[in-house]
């Protein structure tokens, strides 16, 4: 299956309207009712990925520059999705050390 140029590698929802996207080169943080706020988050720029609980979980971004971004009420399937991308991401671009 071919994927298109700039579609995300996977997304999935989380508590307040939130989606996040996994793109080749960046995370996005789309929130608010009609995804008016849109954070993005370069993979270089993230420094550590975990997730908490198992059934309602929380998919925790740590980014270089100090800021943590917590989000929560994730189905465990969809967060660890999210983090299996983020972290394949970032060993193709050489900044993920296991």
């Amino acid at each position: 299956m071919q994927r298109r140029v700039g579609a995300p590698i996977t997304e999935a929802a989380a508590q307040r309207n939130t989606i996040v996207r996994v793109y080749e080169d960046r995370v996005e943080l789309i929130g608010g009712w009609m995804g008016e706020r849109v954070e993005k988050i370069l993979h270089r720029d993230i420094a550590d990925v975990r997730i908490q609980g198992l059934v309602n979980c929380t998919l925790q971004i740590s980014s270089s520059s100090g800021r943590l971004y917590r989000l929560s009420r994730m189905a465990l399937p969809d967060a660890r999705a999210v983090k299996e991308a983020i972290e394949r991401q970032k060993q193709k671009a050489g900044l993920y050390e296991p």
